[in-house]
């Protein structure tokens, strides 16, 4: 029998160096944010949502509530100004997509100061927007997701004194709306998303405690809410985004300044982790989080009391907590 062949010392250097120059040209997914090009007007407090691999920015604060609706292509790195909202809004309760249109609720004004109970419709294929059914109440500072084709919409604040713990959900195919069973605790500008059918809403201001850690859970099935582990930072108008069936919440302000702490939490091990190989570039909050094309995209948003442009990125490698 012939003996196996054997490599020398210098040739396992060499395939070490090839393997080293291999790992360094893959995606630095761990630990890296990428920039895409910049929003054409810095802003904050924006409703942001995606249509077909399309990301789409409504309203804001920029000084004023803006009515401005802008579309970011990430396949060519371009954005596109598209039909004014019918009004302008800024920290709303976010936006949602039903049947490729998109939904943003609520939101305040400057003049006057206070949140509304409206809803504007987007249609992309036609450019316009459309008012559709008011909410029963002033609504602001809350989060929105869609659960089989209906609107869940929180509200944080309405403008009274005091935070609120409402919940409302819209029918589209009726253009009606109906109050549902609100929070244990109230959460202005929280983090939100819908994972297996169910809408998980964490920190933001409860007017009790201040900046709150508390996260809650809905489920449409059951019409209840169920309060899960609380968020290792307590934080209040971070981004958000459902992700590979985790809630990652980026940023955020923990009552003494913007952070740049990146959390997720895992809704099967009922488990939070901070990913400190994925912290934010620099401190951020009143920022718009969204999925497109399996990325994590943050929009806009403001670090320090400067509102920006930013239009970033992240990629989270699968890995078993």
């Amino acid at each position: 029998m012939k003996a196996p062949k054997t490599r020398s010392v210098s040739s396992y250097h060499l395939l070490a160096g090839v393997l080293a120059v291999l790992l360094a040209s893959l995606p630095a997914s761990a630990a890296t944010w990428k920039s895409k090009a910049s929003m054409p007007a810095a802003r904050d407090g924006a409703a942001v949502e995606s249509i077909n691999g399309i990301v789409y920015v409504a309203g804001g604060y920029n000084g004023g509530d803006t009515p401005t609706l802008q579309a970011f292509d990430p396949t060519t790195n371009t954005w596109t100004t598209l039909a004014n909202m019918p009004g302008g809004r800024y920290q709303g309760d976010g936006a949602g997509v039903i049947n490729s249109q998109l939904y943003v609720a609520g939101g305040w004004t400057i003049s006057p100061p206070l949140p509304n109970n409206t809803l504007f419709m987007y249609d992309p294929a036609s450019n316009a927007w459309t008012t559709k059914a008011a909410m029963s109440h002033l609504s602001a500072c809350g989060g929105t997701g869609v659960i089989n084709g209906k609107l869940y919409v929180t509200t944080g604040c309405d403008g009274n004194s005091g935070y609120r713990n409402f919940l409302d959900v819209y029918d589209p195919a009726t253009n009606t709306w109906a109050s549902l069973p609100g929070s244990a605790s109230a959460h202005a500008g929280p983090a939100l998303g819908v994972i297996n059918g169910k809408l998980y809403v964490g920190g933001g201001q409860n007017g009790v405690t201040g900046i709150t850690n508390v996260l809650e859970v809905y489920d449409p099935a059951a019409n209840t809410w169920t309060t899960l582990a609380p968020m290792p930072t307590a934080v209040q108008n971070p981004a958000s985004v459902a992700l590979n069936g985790q809630l990652y919440v980026f940023g955020g302000n923990n009552g003494t300044s913007d952070v740049t702490t990146v959390q997720v939490y895992d809704p099967h091990k009922n488990k939070w982790r901070t990913l400190s190989t994925f912290a934010l570039p620099a401190t951020l909050s009143s920022s718009g989080g969204v999925v497109v094309y399996g990325l994590a995209f943050v929009e806009g948003g403001s670090s320090g009391g400067i509102i920006l442009t930013t239009n970033q990125y992240v990629t989270f490698t699968p890995s078993i907590p």
